[in-house]
């Protein structure tokens, strides 16, 4: 329970509890301080009857911290007690020398709590309360119409008695108002750091939201296209309009139209799953060799669409490894996808698998026309600029850069170079665990 009440972490943007937990530093700062006059007043041999009424004071103190620390009503128990210092203050004005007494030093802290644990109109309440009874005894001491008892038999007593007062409030204020500035600045360091968490959160948001907005766009334009050209032609076959050279051609350009939005398609979905982060990544035992063949008849027909023919090289020995499997297939098929597309009609595209003890590495290589160097920087950028293919083949720019945020979740290192016979080359590596074995 304590360290719950005084646990700064407990609601870093709660004020009210900061206020709490310095209202109970002052609470037993001022316990301490009653005891300590308690003996201090014993030992210099002041009124008894200032020690029976601090019994009952103490005791009273007491109840009221436990309504605060049990019931954590913590201005109800705030209040009682400054009502209940206001009654001792006025007993101890009468009966320990009136204005020549330590009185005034118990008003100067009284106000200094005031002013730090009430807000208007209650602060200036006590305010008026403390200051205008002490003026009032004051004054009726001096008019001597009330009589306050006199307990220093020399001047020698009255400097202990107030310069042990003078020093303990001292100690009390400079104590108290240091521990308020240090929790108010960790409160406000706390909170600075919260803030600058939420505008990471926040940029994070706004930028998620915005792929969000172009992806749904670039859907839309994607899709609008050949939907629209699917209408137009079965409306053309049920008005029996098409011959069969005409519909052979439309659906030739369908099908390969189709295949364009079933990448689109299966990116968009790897491309929320991502950003959702639903599922963990499954790593099966893989044969790496099966894989890269199994692409290539995967993406073969997409490439016959051109007449362009896939080839599969695999240098080094054929390695059956713990592999993210279905990762590596959604990366693999939009880089072979980008090269049917963008490489000339008839051309060769090569899907080369080397491998070694401690990594493997994939490669795309097509010929065709290079991408510009201007353009390689952003290459894996969301909604980059997409060129239309040879035979004018749209893409969404969101290929690659789903390819480059899923290698890089999974460790893996994707990027694009231009190799000695000048051909655009993208690659995937990936660094092999000691689970592996050859086939």
């Amino acid at each position: 329970m304590w360290r719950r009440l005084f646990n700064s972490q407990q609601d870093p943007g709660n004020l009210e509890q900061l206020q709490q937990r310095i209202a109970l530093y002052f609470v037993f700062l001022t316990f301490f301080a009653i005891l300590f006059f308690g003996i201090s007043d014993y030992f210099l041999d002041l009124n008894p009857v200032l020690n029976r009424v601090r019994l009952v004071y103490i005791s009273l103190f007491l109840c009221f911290v436990f309504i605060m620390v049990r019931y954590r009503k913590f201005f109800l128990a705030m209040n009682l007690m400054l009502g209940l210092i206001l009654i001792f203050t006025i007993i101890n004005y009468l009966y320990n020398d009136g204005y020549q007494g330590p009185t005034l030093t118990n008003i100067f802290v009284f106000v200094v709590a005031v002013a730090i644990f009430f807000k208007k109109p209650l602060n200036l309440i006590w305010l008026v309360a403390s200051m205008g009874s002490y003026l009032l005894l004051f004054y009726l001491e001096v008019e001597s119409l009330i009589k306050v008892s006199k307990n220093y038999q020399s001047p020698r007593e009255l400097f202990l008695d107030n310069a042990i007062s003078i020093a303990l409030c001292t100690i009390f204020i400079f104590i108290g108002i240091y521990l308020l500035i240090i929790n108010y600045q960790k409160q406000h360091r706390i909170l600075v750091d919260l803030k600058k968490e939420n505008e990471i959160q926040l940029a994070e948001l706004t930028a998620l939201n915005s792929k969000k907005n172009e992806l749904i766009a670039l859907l839309s334009h994607d899709l609008r296209g050949p939907i629209g050209t699917l209408n137009a032609t079965l409306d053309m076959v049920d008005q029996g309009i098409l011959d069969k050279e005409d519909l052979s051609k439309i659906l030739s350009g369908l099908k390969s139209q189709s295949f364009q939005l079933t990448q689109v398609l299966d990116n968009t979905l790897a491309w929320v799953i991502s950003e959702m982060q639903v599922r963990e990544t499954e790593k099966p035992e893989t044969d790496i060799k099966k894989l890269g063949m199994l692409m290539v008849d995967t993406m073969g027909g997409q490439a016959l669409s051109k007449n362009q023919r896939m080839v599969f090289e695999l240098n080094g020995p054929n390695l059956v490894v713990n592999l993210e499997a279905k990762e590596v297939k959604i990366i693999l098929k939009n880089l072979l996808d980008n090269a049917i597309k963008f490489s000339p009609v008839g051309a060769l595209i090569y899907l080369s698998l080397t491998t070694s003890d401690d990594k493997i590495r994939w490669e795309v290589r097509n010929t065709g026309k290079l991408i510009p160097e201007e353009l390689r920087t952003h290459l894996f950028d969301f909604g980059a600029k997409s060129a239309k293919g040879t035979k004018n083949e749209k893409g969404t720019g969101i290929g690659l850069s789903l390819c480059k945020k899923i290698a890089d979740h999974l460790g893996m290192r994707l990027g694009y170079l231009i190799n000695e016979s000048n051909e655009n080359v993208f690659y995937l590596e990936i660094d092999l665990e000691s689970t592996k074995y050859h086939s």
